[in-house]
């Protein structure tokens, strides 16, 4: 069969797989095995062949050959080449598409060879071979499936005629040869992310309710009216502003539940999986009011029935499917993903152990955009299944979450994913940021301090149980000490800073107040009349102290200016007097201003009631950035 194809080998730059760098060139010896531990792959070589390799492949071949194809010439005898990605890279979205993206990546002519699947090493997938007539060159590519959850294309390309004289068989042995493994992760990888370079934005904390209400903090949620919603286990479900964290009201429970988590609907219901023996109801659906709409979900080992305490997460698409898991069921599938419309009726059954047999303790979460469904265990890493409940994407980052153990999952609308893990101790590090490819990003978090006890600082957790991210890329994560009793939900970002000093600054016995500042080596110190003083906050030092003598009577003006170039910082000053009791305070000037501020610079004028020392707190409502402080005495 003769088939028109693009010459597609120098186009293996597709869908950015491939990075801009200069190569690492390497010979092979007679038999010598290449191994490319950055890359996760390795394969025999045949005899003086040499490999340039870079971030996201490599090209193999001989030195002349390898010459030639670099011009963009055609090479004289067997060059192999493999790219490496994702499939979120490819635009996977249905496991289904895999034999037509091959096509796509070989031939223009719908008379393409149907792809067949292939196993090359220990890897799967699809593989096709074509001969390009006019350009006497053959080409055998395949598109497999490797370890971590990537995907990795591997081109064999080689004039026709020594293709059918020796290259074919050449490649067939490297092909035979390959083995791919985890990409190598340096092993200080996670405690080398910085974590204090984020910021919170609110900080919701609560002991439990003196009503008698049981609260137990699991998912969380938000409708497009800035309403958020955590479910609060027997206690119902807790409803807050989602741009303050003002807790609004308690809903429920109903009919006797337990309710873990939460995702809302394209209806705007609410959708609860509910852990109580209630025989019915393992799946219960309210309104935004707290009105009861519907419930389904027996208990029992039949298709669409719950093991006991199950489901532990649940998931609704944009068209309004419901996914959720039952795990532990004493006959027929043991570990079961289901798939019901938002009035209960089973759409599928899929069985969990066939997307990876290592699953357990799975959390759910829907990508809004593609459907895809991301998988994420206590065990079984990181997996995404298709609308059909396919693999797309196996042990995806497993070389990042091996030995860890992830709690909850969301998807930010950048689809960056991000993960919840407990305290260190606990197999877990807080809050990672992915990409779509499973790439860390960054990190943030600082573990409870059990010593301490009492309620939660900012930045602080030790379990996370829900979390969301919301429209503006915020987090958002729940919890409720089990020791304790308190619930908290916090707002926070990766990157950048917020508006509550971090915990893990605050000195343990201060009362809540940052010694930052005290030190002049972090900011803070004398200043005198007709001084001006610079200082930079940010969430390591939140807040700088100045002290400075006056007398009864006198008339001072204090500026405190934001000089971070770009309106970063929001000032905020304090006046205090010897005994550290505040006595005058300014956060915005105002649109009336002294000439040469900005409107959300701060001001106190003000007559000292005594003689003695006074302090003065520069601070911030929020953001980082410089500052400028100026300490007058006006003329009486």
């Amino acid at each position: 069969m003769t088939v028109r194809v693009r010459p597609l080998f120098w186009l293996l730059g597709l869908l950015a797989l491939v990075a801009v760098a200069l190569p690492a060139r390497v010979w092979a010896q007679p038999g010598e095995r290449y191994e490319n531990p950055a890359l996760g792959v390795s394969f025999t070589m045949p005899s003086g062949w040499q490999v340039n390799a870079w971030e996201k492949g490599l090209l193999a071949g001989a030195p002349a050959d390898l010459a030639l194809v670099e011009a963009g010439t055609m090479p004289q005898g067997l060059v192999v080449r493999m790219i490496f990605g994702s499939f979120s890279e490819l635009g996977i979205t249905d496991a289904s598409e895999l034999p037509q993206l091959l096509t796509r990546l070989i031939a223009e002519s719908p008379s393409a060879p149907e792809p067949r699947r292939v196993e090359w090493g220990n890897a799967s997938g699809y593989e096709e071979l074509v001969t390009l007539p006019q350009e006497q060159l053959t080409t055998r590519v395949a598109l497999l499936a490797i370890a971590g959850g990537r995907v990795a294309i591997v081109r064999g390309i080689a004039p026709a005629a020594a293709w059918d004289t020796g290259a074919g068989a050449q490649f067939d042995a490297l092909a035979a040869s390959l083995f791919f493994t985890l990409p190598a992760r340096e092993a200080d990888l996670m405690t080398r992310l910085t974590t204090n370079d984020g910021g919170v934005l609110w900080h919701y904390v609560a002991p439990q309710p003196e009503n008698g209400r049981v609260v137990r903090a699991g998912g969380i949620v938000y409708d497009m009216f800035n309403v958020m919603y955590m479910t609060a286990g027997p206690g119902g479900i807790l409803s807050l502003e989602m741009n303050s964290g003002r807790q609004i009201s308690y809903m429920g429970p109903w009919i006797g539940g337990d309710y873990v988590d939460v995702a809302i609907g394209p209806d705007t219901k609410l959708y609860l999986a509910n852990v109580s023996e209630e025989r019915q109801a393992a799946v219960t659906v309210v309104d935004r009011a707290g009105n009861f709409a519907r419930a389904w979900g027996a208990r029992g080992d039949g298709d669409g029935e719950f093991a006991p305490g199950m489901p532990q997460t649940i998931a609704v698409t944009r068209n309004g499917d419901v996914w959720t898991v039952s795990e532990g069921h004493s006959a027929g599938v043991r570990n079961r993903l289901y798939k019901f419309d938002a009035f209960g009726n089973l759409l599928l059954t899929a069985d969990l152990s066939a997307i990876n047999s290592d699953l357990s303790g799975v959390r759910l979460a829907v990508n809004d955009r593609t459907d895809a469904l991301y998988l994420v265990g206590a065990t079984g890493n990181l997996n995404v299944v298709d609308s059909q409940g396919e693999p797309l994407v196996v042990n995806l980052a497993q070389e990042i979450l091996q030995g860890l153990t992830p709690l909850d999952i969301a998807i930010a609308p950048d689809d960056n994913l991000i993960l919840a893990l407990p305290a260190p101790g606990l197999d877990g590090f807080g809050f990672l940021e992915m990409s779509v490819a499973g790439r860390l990003l960054d990190a943030f978090g600082f573990p409870y301090d059990i010593t301490r006890g009492g309620p939660f600082l900012p930045g602080e957790y030790f379990r996370p149980a829900g979390l969301v991210v919301g429209p503006d890329g915020t987090i958002y994560w729940t919890e409720t000490h089990p020791e304790t009793g308190y619930t908290q939900v916090q707002r926070f970002t990766f990157t950048g800073d917020g508006l509550l000093p971090l915990g893990a600054e605050v000195a343990a016995g201060s009362g809540g107040e940052s010694p930052l500042g005290a030190d002049p080596a972090q900011g803070g110190g004398s200043i005198a009349y007709g001084q001006a003083v610079r200082g930079a906050l940010n969430n390591r030092y939140p807040l700088h102290r100045w002290t400075f003598e006056g007398s009864a009577g006198e008339h001072v003006l204090i500026t405190m200016k934001d000089v971070s170039g770009a309106g970063l910082l929001d000032p905020q000053l304090r006046l205090l007097n010897a005994e550290g009791r505040p006595i005058a305070a300014n956060d915005d000037v105002g649109a009336v201003r002294p000439e040469g501020l900005a409107e959300r610079d701060a001001v106190i004028d003000f007559f000292l009631p005594a003689t003695g020392s006074y302090t003065i707190e520069a601070g911030r409502f929020g953001g980082r950035g410089d500052y400028l402080l100026t300490l007058e005495r006006l003329a009486q």
